[in-house]
């Protein structure tokens, strides 16, 4: 049986992980931290359940065939109706994101010239530029307002990063592909709608998704599934390749050097970083020393996210939606805030609203080493601007990640060509991790498919080699 050694236990080591076992691999998946998850951390605190990582995940194939897979359709959680409606702050007050045309035609947000030059998006001239920004896209596309009340701030909800240094073609590659292929955005969405279509099994599944008991529960049921393949509590340091008399394939073996032993006395028939670009980037360093810094240098801009809990009556605002972002333009020191207790039921007691505000980012990136006291004061009075709040929160808590989210900025692609020819120089090791093909976690469960069908293809075609290896030792 071959052995398969994965170095990280988010959700993309996991998944990876699970899906190689199913093949009947052998795997090892070894965590440095004492728990699994990565950045997927929920936390109860008495009647609130807090989403310390991402707060939900968008609806998609590989996602539910996993989930349907463990089992947990019932414990599906879909977003409320009402959390439909996104806010942007315009002029200091909450302006509401229109989602359809008859929406758009309404809105204030938007001028009248803005309007005119979605309606004409389709009729625009394509460009197909690799090295263009996301802002210079939708600059071209859709003209600066849009770029400053729409692109903006769902840059940052997404990347906390700046759409102005986000290259198109990696940040947002399904733009990048819908405009060279149909010549642009909303031509492209009209004519590939039935690719998303979803299976009608899944239809009563709302398109913002998470669990009964939150981000966790697929970590929790994924855990569970490779209860005796995971070492926790055990840092990887450094990959070797090996060169035995016993194993003489042009491949070779590799082995792990870690803070374990008994693991470093094993070898394994590939090995497949798992983990932030700064961790990998320390395993290959010894390998590619080029790629190494490459990895190294991935913006990760530092966020903290700031949990509130209001009495419903001390909010003058009624709260009927996913929450508000906050554009560059309009000054503020926070990015925006989820309304969670909105967006999905049982995330606080009934009478409660459960808020969660992000500060810093690449846009507001010193903000992040105030001190705790410093960013609860600020989200409040940024919360109390916008909302109007007549007292303070019953409680307040922060969670701090000093390298949140890789942002693919201009100039990724040298980056993404030296991992791919760094996989073709040293066959046998892979990478499944968010700082490679997608940030979102559907991304990275797609990612961790397309990563066993990887790994499994090498080992079949190195299983192979070295039956016909013995052969010929046996013929010699």
């Amino acid at each position: 049986m071959k052995k398969v050694c994965v170095i990280g236990g988010g959700i993309s080591g996991l998944c990876l992980a699970y899906r190689l076992k199913k093949k009947g691999v052998d795997v090892l998946l070894v965590e440095r931290s004492s728990v699994c998850g990565g950045n997927i951390q929920t936390e109860q605190d008495g009647d609130f359940l807090i989403e310390w990582g991402p707060n939900s995940v968008l609806r998609s194939p590989h996602l539910l065939a996993l989930v349907k897979e463990f089992g947990l359709l019932d414990e599906i959680a879909n977003a409320n109706a009402t959390s439909k409606k996104r806010y942007v702050v315009r002029g200091g007050k909450l302006c509401t994101l229109p989602l359809s045309v008859a929406g758009l035609i309404r809105t204030g947000l938007f001028s009248g010239g803005t309007k005119m030059k979605i309606f004409r998006e389709p009729f625009v001239k394509a460009k197909s530029n690799e090295n263009e920004s996301v802002s210079d896209f939708f600059r071209r596309r859709f003209g600066q307002e849009i770029v400053n009340y729409a692109l903006d701030p769902f840059v940052s909800g997404i990347y906390a990063g700046n759409p102005e240094k986000l290259s198109l073609k990696y940040a947002f590659p399904r733009l990048f592909e819908l405009e060279n292929a149909h010549g642009g955005i909303l031509r492209g969405f009209w004519k590939t709608r039935s690719e998303n279509r979803i299976a009608p099994e899944f239809k009563n599944i709302s398109r913002t998704l998470s669990f009964k008991n939150g981000m966790r529960t697929i970590i929790e049921k994924l855990v569970e599934l490779l209860s005796n393949e995971i070492k926790t509590g055990t840092e990887a340091l450094e990959i070797v390749k090996t060169e035995s008399e016993e194993w003489k394939t042009e491949n070779g073996k590799w082995k792990i050097k870690t803070s374990d032993e008994a693991i470093n006395a094993q070898s394994f028939d590939a090995v497949v970083a798992a983990a932030p670009s700064f961790v990998a980037a320390k395993l290959i360093e010894n390998l590619d020393s080029d790629l190494s810094r490459k990895l190294n240098e991935i913006y990760h801009p530092p966020l903290a996210v700031v949990v509130s809990a209001f009495k419903k009556e001390d909010v003058k605002l009624n709260l009927d939606g996913f929450g508000f972002l906050a554009p560059k333009v309009e000054n503020r020191k926070i990015l925006g805030s989820l309304w969670s207790s909105v967006i999905f039921t049982n995330r606080a007691p009934e009478n409660f609203y459960l808020m969660t505000t992000f500060i810093g980012g690449a846009r507001n990136a010193e903000i992040f080493n105030e001190s705790d006291e410093g960013l609860f004061e600020l989200a409040f009075d940024e919360l109390n601007d916008l909302l109007g709040l007549k007292n303070k929160p019953v409680f307040q808590k922060i969670r701090r990640w000093e390298k949140a989210i890789p942002q693919y900025n201009l100039g990724y692609e040298k980056t993404f060509e030296a991992i791919e020819n760094f996989k073709r120089e040293n066959k046998g090791i892979f990478f499944c991790s968010n700082f490679y093909r997608g940030v979102s976690v559907g991304d990275c469960v797609k990612s961790s498919f397309t990563a066993s069908e990887e790994v499994s293809d090498y080992l079949t075609d190195y299983l192979t080699a070295d039956e016909r290896g013995l052969k010929q030792i046996k013929k010699g």
